[in-house]
């Protein structure tokens, strides 16, 4: 391709485009002429909580670990050692373990969290 044809293809994109090209430049102008803190979305004292995320994750975290689950998870693990040793019915006992087993992924899933990011909720 020669130059002679670069330039006027370059000529026609730029007169297509020049509507857009112009807004794109306006743009960029109003975020080089803003300040640091509104460029960058950032209020004046930096504050790393965000309570819309943080109240239902806490939430979250007490649902899954609070003293509900733990009865539950108690009660399910006693009635499931019960009918194991009495021998009663082999579905109690089923239940019961699953019960368990998912009372106590769940108990647990917190803590793998926090102990693996090192954090759970900001």
């Amino acid at each position: 391709m020669s130059s002679k044809n670069l330039k006027i293809k370059a000529k026609k994109f730029l007169k297509e485009n020049s509507l857009v090209l112009t807004r794109i430049t306006l743009a960029l102008a109003a975020v080089v002429l803003m300040p640091d803190s509104v460029s960058y979305a950032q209020s004046g004292t930096t504050d790393d909580t965000i309570s819309v995320i943080t109240q239902p994750l806490s939430r979250m975290e007490n649902l899954m670990s609070g003293p509900v689950p733990k009865a539950i998870v108690t009660i399910g693990a006693a009635t499931g050692a019960a009918s194991w040793a009495l021998n009663i019915e082999n579905q109690v006992t089923k239940m019961a373990m699953r019960v368990v087993g998912g009372g106590s992924v769940a108990l647990g899933a917190a803590t793998f969290v926090s102990q693996t990011t090192g954090f759970l909720i900001p």
